[in-house]
Order: C-alpha cells, then sequence, then structure tokens
C-alpha cells in the first residue's frame, strides 16, 4: 500500500510540473497559462517542421490588453522569429485568457489550435485568425485555460 501511495504521490508531482513547461515536439507546441516564449522555426517548402526554443519567460501579473498592444512597437524586421504569450489578461475590467502571437517571416501565418480548460483532461478545438507578419495577433477567451496547444504551422504570401 505504501508503494502505491508513494507512486501515485511521484506521478502526481510529474503531472504538475509538466504541465507548468512549455513542451516541444518537431513543429507542435504546448505552452501553459503564464509563458511568453521566442521561437526559432525552420521551414520545408512554406510549412514550419520544427521550432528551438530561443527563450522562455514566466508571466505572474495579469496583463491590460489593450496596454499590450498599445505598447507594440511594428517595424520591419524579417528574422523569422515567432513570439508567443499565453496569459491571463485584463480587458475593461474583465478577466479573459489571451494568445499574443508576434511573428516576423515576412508573410502570414496560419496555424491551428487546441484548449484545455482547468480541471479537464482533453484538449478541444479552438479557432485562431492568421496572422500577419510584424503585427500583434491577440486571441482571446473567457474560459479558464490551463494550456493550449498549438500545430500545423504554414506560411502563406
Amino acid at each position: 500500500m505504501k508503494k502505491f501511495l508513494s507512486l501515485f504521490i511521484l506521478l502526481f508531482i510529474i503531472t504538475i510540473n509538466a504541465q507548468e513547461r512549455v513542451l516541444i515536439k518537431k513543429s507542435e507546441i504546448t505552452i501553459p497559462i503564464g509563458k511568453k516564449i521566442i521561437l526559432k522555426p525552420e521551414f520545408k517548402k512554406n510549412k514550419i517542421i520544427n521550432f528551438e526554443l530561443v527563450s522562455e519567460e514566466n508571466i505572474t501579473e495579469k496583463k491590460d490588453m489593450f496596454d499590450m498592444l498599445k505598447n507594440f512597437k511594428r517595424d520591419e524586421t524579417k528574422d523569422n522569429s515567432i513570439e508567443f504569450t499565453f496569459s491571463e489578461s485584463e480587458m475593461m475590467g474583465n478577466s479573459i485568457f489571451t494568445l499574443l502571437n508576434i511573428q516576423k517571416t515576412g508573410k502570414t501565418m496560419n496555424f491551428k489550435a487546441k484548449i484545455k480548460l482547468k480541471g479537464t483532461t482533453i484538449y478541444q478545438s479552438a479557432s485562431i485568425m492568421p496572422s500577419s507578419s510584424n503585427a500583434a495577433s491577440v486571441e482571446q477567451w473567457r474560459d479558464n485555460i490551463d494550456s493550449i496547444f498549438l500545430y500545423d504551422f504554414e506560411l502563406i504570401n
């Protein structure tokens, strides 16, 4: 019985820690709430086939969505970097969950997403709009989200 309890506690701790880390598997990314990451993609034609994690930062405070957009500085940089910030935010005093995407590929980027609500183990599809290069793209949800799974990245002219 003690071995079973010890094994259960160990698996529980591993599960909790796994949810707090960004996971990258080739061209698929799982981002827990409260993370900002910068990625360097690897391309094959117009498909992204792999990512290298350049930086990862914890986001602990709620950010005002309008401030995030107002503080964005557009430039013409084309360094192929892709930045995702997945965090709890505020919009007009209401709590929301946001995915801020800034990509600098020089092309429009399409990708798909699934979200995992807190207290569940299943990911459900979420709609995502195409992301223009050198622009701030924001997706928002009112649901209490634990993590987001991003996949099927492609660039279009």
